[in-house]
C-alpha cells in the first residue's frame, strides 16, 4: 500500500462519507458470511457477542451520520461515547473469549458487565492508555452533561463571568471530518476484534479483512491530508484565532480532539509541525 495516495480533492464530505459507508458494507457482509458459514451449526458465545455489537455499531454509525451532517456534533459525541464502550467490550472479550458468557448473562440494569476504567487498564499500556482515556473522557463529558466541557458540551457556557457561545459554522469542515473519522475508527477497531473471534471458528475472512484494511488506510490518508489543508488555511486567517497552549496550529477545542484521535499510542511523538507542509 506504500504507493497508494488518497488526496483531499473535490467534495470532502463525500470523500469521508463514502469511506465510512464502505466500511459499514464490509461489516454487514462479514456478519452475513459468518452466519451463512455457520449454517445450522452452533455459534460460540464470543462470536454471538461480536455479531450483536457489530450490528449495533453499524446502526449507531448511521444515526451519527445524520447528526454530523446537520452539525449536531454534541449529540454525536454521546453516540460516540457509547460506541467506545461497546468497542471496549468487544476488545476485552477478544482478549479472553470466556468473558463472552459474562456479557450474555449480565442481568444488572444499573451497570455494565465491567467498569470502563478496568477495561482500559487491561487492554492498553503507557501512552496508548493515556490517549484512550483522554479521548473517552472528552466525549464522556458531553454524554454526562459535565459543565467542564463548556462549549464542547453546550451551545453556550459561562466562564469567569463571561458568556461563551460556540460557532455554528463549520467552514473548514473540521468538525465534520473529525467526527466522521472518529466513528470510522471505532467501527474499524471493533471489526478487527470481531474478526479475531470469527476466525477462531475457522471462517475464512481474508478478503473482507483486506478490504477493511485498505479502507482504513485510505481513511488515514484522507484524514491527514484534510489536516494539512485545515492548518494551511488557518495560517492565512487574519486575525489569528484563539489557540490552545499546547499547539499553535488549531483553535482550542478542535486541536485537542484532533490530536488525540490522530496520534493514538504515539502521543508523545506528536508535533503539529510534522503535519504542516511547507
Amino acid at each position: 500500500m506504500d504507493n497508494i495516495g488518497i488526496r483531499v480533492e473535490g467534495d470532502k464530505k463525500q470523500a469521508f462519507t463514502s469511506l465510512l459507508l464502505e466500511l459499514q458494507l464490509i461489516v454487514d457482509d462479514t456478519v452475513g458470511l459468518v452466519l451463512r458459514q455457520h449454517g445450522k451449526a452452533s455459534i460460540d458465545a464470543s462470536s454471538w457477542v461480536a455479531i450483536v455489537i457489530l450490528k449495533r455499531l453499524v446502526e449507531s454509525t448511521k444515526a451519527a451520520q445524520l447528526l454530523i451532517a446537520h452539525q449536531f456534533d454534541r449529540d454525536a459525541s454521546i453516540l460516540l461515547t457509547n460506541q467506545i464502550e461497546l468497542r471496549l467490550d468487544l476488545q476485552y472479550i477478544a482478549q479472553d473469549p470466556t468473558r463472552a458468557k459474562i456479557w450474555l448473562n449480565h442481568a444488572n440494569s444499573y451497570s455494565k458487565p465491567w467498569k470502563v476504567r478496568h477495561q482500559f487498564e487491561k487492554l492498553f499500556e503507557k501512552e496508548e492508555l493515556r490517549a484512550e482515556k483522554e479521548v473517552y473522557m472528552r466525549f464522556s463529558m458531553v454524554k454526562h452533561g459535565n459543565p467542564v466541557a463548556e462549549t464542547f458540551g453546550f451551545p453556550i457556557a459561562i466562564k469567569d463571568g463571561y458568556l461563551l457561545a460556540s460557532s455554528q459554522e463549520d467552514i473548514l469542515l473540521g468538525k465534520f471530518s473529525i467526527f466522521t473519522f472518529a466513528f470510522f475508527k471505532e467501527l474499524f477497531k471493533a471489526y478487527k476484534s470481531a474478526t479475531a473471534e470469527f476466525k477462531r471458528s475457522n471462517i475464512d475472512l481474508g478478503e473482507q479483512e483486506k478490504k477493511a484494511d485498505f479502507i482504513n488506510f485510505a481513511m488515514d490518508e484522507l484524514n491527514v491530508n484534510s489536516f494539512y489543508e485545515q492548518v494551511h488555511l488557518l495560517q492565512k486567517i487574519t486575525p489569528k484565532p484563539d489557540l490552545c497552549n499546547s499547539c499553535k496550529a488549531f483553535p482550542k477545542d478542535v486541536i485537542e480532539v484532533t490530536c488525540l484521535l490522530q496520534r493514538n499510542k504515539y502521543a508523545d511523538n506528536f508535533k503539529c509541525s510534522r503535519y504542516v507542509q511547507s
